[in-house]
């Protein structure tokens, strides 16, 4: 059984629909939003990628984005390592904990998939992201990565947590 959404007292956990990838401009400053749109579409309907949102009522308040399978396998290998991405909690509610709700819930789902890995790519000025995902157990840099996206260039730490490791809010 899938379970796609999760229901908590004042917010709801679920993937975003295709017609609500629109939405995703509201926590993020896209260059082109017609080919955000378009990339977001084709990984969602290939199954390679999943999106998920948190709301309180229809705001849009958080997202997690979940690449399942990847060319390199440090980041993904379909049912073992689920590499995520573009964690992104809207600025006034930054620091409430929501931020670790939504990790917390999309991993514990991952993990009843069968995943038992998880990789999150962190770039060095984000400390406060290094101190969450470090408390969740990922401990270990496994790559420097490079990439670019929309004409922005990003480097990073590739971070790999697996399920046996310390995650004192599960």
């Amino acid at each position: 059984m899938t379970i796609n959404k999760f229901f908590y007292p004042d917010h709801t956990i679920r993937k975003i629909t295709i017609e609500e990838l629109p939405m995703l401009t509201e926590l993020f400053d896209y260059n082109n939003i017609s080919e955000m749109i378009g990339e977001n579409t084709r990984l969602i309907e290939s199954g390679t990628n999943d999106i998920f949102i948190l709301l309180s009522e229809d705001k849009l308040l958080g997202e997690l984005h979940i690449r399942y399978e990847s060319d390199d396998p440090l980041e993904a290998i379909r049912g073992k390592r689920a590499y995520l991405y573009a964690f992104r909690i809207h600025k006034d509610h930054q620091g409430s904990g929501l931020g670790k709700l939504l990790l917390r819930t999309v991993i514990n789902m991952l993990s009843e998939s069968g995943y038992s890995e998880f990789t999150i790519g962190v770039e060095d000025d984000n400390q406060r992201a290094v101190h969450i995902y470090q408390s969740f157990g990922f401990n270990e840099i496994i790559a420097r990565k490079y990439e670019e996206y929309q004409g922005d260039g990003y480097e990073y730490n590739l971070y790999l947590k697996r399920n046996d490791q310390y995650d004192p809010y599960t």
